[in-house]
């Protein structure tokens, strides 16, 4: 029945969307929240729950308002009808794709309750080990206050080549390891419920919300950090509180921080908000589209591009690749800090039949982390590591890849420091046995 609805409400989007974009989006945004409705039962996948969330958060409900009231943002100018419609032709083929690729294909794990480690956890160890690793990484990021502890953009470091590595390895990896940290203590301590445990998860919290102040913390990190122990407490249970949350948190609580920490830079107003450029990821699609000459199908380049965001800068894969860097869309916007979805990256490398290639391969990827998400599983890497993927698919359809990519990296080392930590939670103490004495 969902596989129904949803090919039947792709149809219609897109038929909307010929008459005027503004439609067609807005029929993106029905075909999600009936999807949203009918992935509510604890086997459905979870990663089909935030991909629909992110969808409406991001690609429906703003660009449909946006468009209907011809909004410009950076200075570029109103798009076309005909740019928007393509845009959205992207969108929705990339949409197609991931459903194909769940086609016959059971949507979650066999639900087995009661199997995690609650009695097998040690003493105060592996708490031990967790709260001393956040407190570690913690005090790592004074090593350089100025990128943790001021508001972001004050700090003329700009222009300093060592900035992006010195982000990553003083600012973004602290910090994810001690939200991730902290998402393992609080595991354990709903697990445990015991004075220690729950001593221990307050104290990463308090550690955590002092490291991951709003005010000088990148969005992406916070998802990242976070949102990890939201999917664990509400993926399989109450999912429909699930992705109200991720909505909320973005759509709502995301411009009043943007408002609180860099609104003084950029002159925005709270009167702006919903007509913001954070949430209408297809506007820069639709004006890259319209703007720049798109150049022959680079098959394949333009993704190796991106995904090559680990190499150093002199060594990345095939730097003329990169439509945020051609001189046209520079020129025609009025900032170079643009996001530019993945499904787009992969339309230059292949055509219209990129954005469907990309989302089968994405969504076939996701199959084997939806097995893994069980909230009754052992506290291990693996187990983080899936957590940390399904956050970080959020930021990863807002793009673009180049940036996302070194917060999931992040993300995923910490979720291994603090997996290897709590794996010491689940050793039995052996138990000793008096010679000559039976066994129980």
């Amino acid at each position: 029945m969902r596989p129904l609805s949803f090919w039947s409400g792709i149809v219609c989007a897109m038929l909307c969307g010929l008459v005027d974009p503004a439609w067609g989006y807005a029929a993106v945004a029905v075909l999600s929240l009936v999807q949203l409705a009918m992935l509510g039962g604890s086997g459905g996948s979870v990663f089909l729950l935030i991909h629909y969330t992110a969808i409406l958060t991001y690609f429906s409900i703003a660009p449909a308002m946006q468009i209907s009231h011809d909004l410009e943002f950076w200075d570029a100018g109103v798009m076309r009808t005909e740019s928007h419609t393509l845009a959205l032709t992207l969108l929705v083929l990339y949409m197609a794709g991931v459903e194909a690729a769940r086609l016959g294909v059971p949507d979650g794990p066999v639900h087995h309750p009661g199997r995690h480690d609650k009695q097998l956890v040690g003493v105060a160890h592996p708490l031990l080990l967790l709260l001393s690793c956040s407190l570690a990484a913690f005090a790592s990021l004074f090593i350089k206050p100025e990128l943790n502890f001021v508001a972001r953009g004050i700090v003329g470091v700009g222009g300093e080549d060592n900035v992006p590595i010195d982000f990553i390895f003083y600012s973004t990896l602290p910090k994810l390891v001690v939200l991730l940290c902290f998402v393992a203590l609080a595991i354990h301590a709903v697990r445990r419920r015991t004075l220690w445990s729950w001593c221990a998860a307050g104290m990463a919290f308090a550690l955590a919300l002092a490291a991951a102040n709003p005010v000088n913390t990148a969005r992406q990190v916070l998802l990242i950090g976070l949102l990890p122990l939201l999917i664990h407490a509400l993926g399989r249970g109450r999912r429909w509180l699930l992705a109200g949350t991720i909505f909320g948190a973005i759509a709502g609580l995301g411009p009043m921080l943007n408002l609180i920490s860099r609104g003084s830079m950029w002159g925005e107003e709270l009167r702006t908000f919903p007509f913001s450029q954070d949430f209408d990821a297809m506007f820069v699609v639709a004006g890259i589209l319209e703007r720049a000459p798109i150049p022959d199908l680079g098959w394949g380049r333009y993704l190796l591009s991106a995904f090559s965001f680990f190499l150093p800068r002199d060594l990345k894969m095939f730097p003329d690749f990169d439509p945020l860097g051609w001189s046209a869309i520079l020129g025609n916007f009025s900032q170079s800090n643009l996001s530019l979805p993945p499904f787009t990256t992969a339309y230059f490398d292949f055509g219209l039949a990129g954005p469907a290639l990309f989302g089968f391969a994405i969504s076939a990827a996701f199959r084997a982390v939806d097995r893994a998400v069980d909230p009754n599983r052992p506290v291990s890497s693996t187990y983080l590591a899936a957590l940390v993927l399904l956050a970080a698919y959020v930021p990863f359809m807002r793009g673009p890849i180049l940036g996302w990519g070194p917060f999931m990296v992040s993300g995923l080392i910490a979720a291994a420091i603090a997996g290897a930590l709590s794996s010491r939670a689940r050793r039995m103490p052996a138990r000793t046995l008096r010679h000559g004495l039976p066994g129980a």
